[in-house]
C-alpha cells in the first residue's frame, strides 16, 4: 500500500503484514478483553505495511511522515512463516537498517536515544514457525470448533489422496474451509470474520500479544 496514503494520527504505531492482520488487530484492540485500558483502543494506530518484502521500504519512509516526531512507541508484527529464527533476524535487520533500535527477540522492546520504544512480535505468538492463520485456528469461538476442524482436516486429506490436490498453505485451507462451512462466516476474509465474532479474544494463546501491547504501549 502506498505510504502516501498513510497519515500518523496516534502516538503508538503497530505495523502489520497485510489487510487480514490489520483487521484482526483492530478488532482485538477494540475487544472487551482489552477494554480495561482505553489507551489500547484509543491510542494505537494499526498500519498495514504490505508484504514482508515491503517492510524495509515502509520503515524508510515512515520517518518522513508528518507527526512521526510525536510517535512514542513503534512495533512490527508479522508471520514467522517456516523459519522462526530467520523471521526474527529479518525484522530486526530491517529495523536497524532503517535507523531504529531493535531487540533480537520476538516479544521484547528496546528504547533508543530519542526515547522511542521499539519492538516486534511474530505470529503465531508461540516462538515457533507459523502464521496468523495458525493462531486463528487455536482461538476459534465456536464450542465445537475442534470437532469441526477434525472433519475439515479429513476432508482436505481426502482431497489430496483421491483427487491429487496439493495444499502448500494448509493453514489457510483449513481456516477458510472452516469459515465456508458456516453461513455466518462464509465469504468473509479473516479481518471481517474477526469482527463478526469468529474468535475468542480471551484465549490463552493471545496472552503473549496482550502482554506485549501492554508493555510497549503504556509509556
Amino acid at each position: 500500500m502506498p505510504i502516501e496514503r498513510k497519515q500518523i494520527v496516534k502516538p503508538y504505531l503497530l505495523l502489520c503484514e497485510g489487510r487480514d492482520a490489520e483487521g484482526f488487530l483492530i478488532n482485538y484492540l477494540n475487544s472487551n478483553e482489552l477494554a480495561y485500558d482505553q489507551r489500547l483502543s484509543n491510542e494505537i494506530q494499526v498500519l498495514d505495511f504490505g508484504g514482508n518484502d515491503d517492510l524495509r521500504s515502509f520503515l524508510m519512509n515512515l520517518r518522513n511522515m508528518d507527526k512521526f516526531d510525536q510517535v512514542t512507541s513503534l512495533a512490527v508484527i508479522r508471520d514467522a512463516e517456516k523459519d522462526y529464527s530467520k523471521a526474527c533476524r529479518e525484522v530486526s535487520s530491517s529495523l536497524k537498517r532503517c535507523g531504529f533500535k531493535s531487540s533480537e527477540c520476538s516479544g521484547s522492546w528496546i528504547r533508543d536515544d530519542t526515547g522511542l520504544n521499539v519492538g516486534f512480535i511474530l505470529f503465531p505468538l508461540n516462538n515457533k514457525a507459523g502464521t496468523l492463520e495458525d493462531l486463528c485456528l487455536q482461538i476459534l469461538s465456536e464450542k465445537n470448533n475442534k470437532t469441526i476442524l477434525s472433519s475439515v482436516d479429513k476432508f482436505l486429506v481426502e482431497m489430496e489422496s483421491s483427487y491429487g490436490r496439493r495444499y502448500r498453505r494448509k493453514h489457510k485451507n483449513n481456516l477458510y474451509t472452516y469459515f465456508s462451512s458456516s453461513d455466518k462466516y462464509v465469504t468473509m476474509p479473516l479481518g471481517q470474520a474477526s469482527s463478526a465474532g469468529a474468535f475468542h479474544w480471551s484465549s490463552y494463546e493471545l496472552e503473549p500479544l496482550k502482554n506485549f501491547l501492554c508493555e510497549g504501549f503504556n509509556t
